[in-house]
């Protein structure tokens, strides 16, 4: 009877396992490793991803799907009204945010850039993309590629290694701030089921003077230009007659964004924060979030009533439509605490959940969450990876002093051990390393490690 209920066992599982007697419980799953059959994923299997699953060591074991994703951007300016204030902006292919682009665990993408902007150069980072053999199209000017110049293209070309949600964006000085942001997914296995994939979420701050305008004033003059507004998936409204219904940008007629819930299902949402100088706590009124991700890493699910999102982080969660049918207040709590830059609508950072699509009314729901104290990230212990590595075998390590000094412009500059970099655009330095390049300019500030010591940190 024993041995039939264990190849019961085995046989429910989707993974082969391997048992373990030592602890006198016979039968004990203690590890597992992808079953020699496909496994589909659906709404009550997302484990599952074909011969992978969500057990799989995506640093060691990365699918070959044979398939190639190809995408077009054009970084372009225009005029943007996101939330009924008309001011110029910059945009991939006339949107903001940029178009979605999505792949599977295992393709390959080909992504050509066109810069159409008039004056600027641009480059084009994959935000948490491991570039595994190919570092060349990490997208960040004057490291791993020179600008790319108005009128002219580049394509992008790497491997998908991993899966989960992340953003692409301009390295180019402030353009991302301006507009030049877009949605990533790499669609794979995940740590818990749900039965709708809404996609992802932006989280962001807003300025209805571009932000170029007041990057001058406070290199200039030492003014900080606060931010006018919050904006959730690239929109928001804006109240016109605090500019006294005497600036002609400000036409209004902005909206909040919205989603519809169905009662009993389970939604995936892809949390990012796309801000130039914002931390976010966001929730939903009366909705619990189980987290299951965290910036391209499936972790083991925790359940909350809030995640809190500093810059360029993502939190994949997953929320269960089981309250009462009605209309809710979707927030992004702007975290004043945070913030060296104001914002002269901290309270704005709205957006609608909605049980019934045909209703327009605005939600009455409350919340109970208060602003965190502190510029903390969620807490370390909620934020277990699901696939275990042993990260202890470290082969050097060094301190490096990192600090900041204020410039006579009346800014903060990084500094790195009181260094501080202007990279040369013209020269990236991965191609003075590939030619060869020793000698590098004392402000470089190069620090020496041994081979073993860059492998452990390229798998960073």
């Amino acid at each position: 009877m024993t041995s039939t209920l264990l190849l019961l066992l085995l046989a429910a599982v989707c993974c082969a396992s391997v048992i373990d007697g030592s602890n006198g419980l016979k039968g004990r799953v203690t590890a597992t490793r992808p079953c020699p059959t496909e496994c589909q994923n659906t709404p009550t299997s997302r484990h599952c991803w074909g011969k992978h699953n969500i057990s799989t060591n995506y640093y060691d074991t990365i699918p070959d799907t044979g398939r190639t994703v190809e995408v077009w951007l054009s970084a372009q300016e225009g005029i943007c009204n996101l939330d009924g204030y008309k001011r110029p902006c910059m945009t991939f292919n006339g949107t903001v945010p940029g178009p979605l682009i999505s792949a599977n665990w295992g393709d390959n993408l080909v992504i050509h850039v066109t810069n159409n902007l008039k004056s600027n150069g641009t480059a084009i980072h994959w935000h948490g993309v491991r570039q595994l053999n190919s570092v060349e199209y990490d997208g960040v000017p004057g490291v791993t590629q020179c600008a790319i110049a108005p009128g002219q293209s580049l394509t992008y070309k790497f491997k998908v290694t991993q899966y989960g949600s992340t953003w692409y964006h301009s390295h180019f000085s402030l353009q991302y701030s301006e507009g030049l942001f877009g949605p990533m997914v790499f669609y794979g296995p995940a740590t818990a089921d749900y039965d709708e994939d809404l996609g992802v979420l932006f989280l962001q701050d807003w300025s209805h003077t571009t932000i170029f305008k007041a990057w001058d004033w406070k290199q200039k003059y030492g003014i900080t230009h606060s931010l006018s507004n919050l904006l959730i998936n690239g929109t928001n409204t804006f109240d016109c007659s605090v500019y006294g219904g005497a600036d002609p940008n400000c036409v209004g007629n902005g909206k909040k964004f919205q989603m519809v819930f169905k009662p009993g299902k389970k939604y995936l949402i892809r949390l990012t924060n796309v801000a130039l100088d914002s931390q976010f706590r966001f929730s939903i009124d009366g909705h619990t979030l189980k987290v299951i991700a965290n910036d391209l890493v499936p972790i083991v699910p925790y359940e909350t009533d809030s995640v809190v999102l500093s810059g360029a982080q993502r939190y994949d969660i997953i929320v269960e439509a089981k309250a009462k049918p009605g209309n809710y207040w979707m927030r992004a709590m702007w975290v004043n605490h945070c913030a060296a830059v104001a914002n002269d609508n901290p309270g704005s950072g709205t957006a609608i959940v909605r049980y019934d699509a045909k209703s327009t009314s605005d939600p009455t729901s409350t919340t109970a969450i208060t602003l965190p104290a502190t510029c903390a990230d969620e807490p370390s212990e909620s934020l277990t990876p699901y696939v275990k590595m042993n990260v202890s075998n470290i082969a050097g390590t060094t301190l490096e002093n990192l600090n900041m000094r204020l410039t006579h412009e009346g800014v903060f500059k990084w500094t790195i051990n009181s260094s501080s970099l202007l990279i040369d655009w013209a020269n990236p330095t991965l191609k003075q390393m590939l030619n060869g390049g020793s000698i590098f300019p004392t402000p470089y500030n190069i620090i020496e490690v041994n081979v073993c010591f860059l492998a452990y940190f390229s798998l960073a």
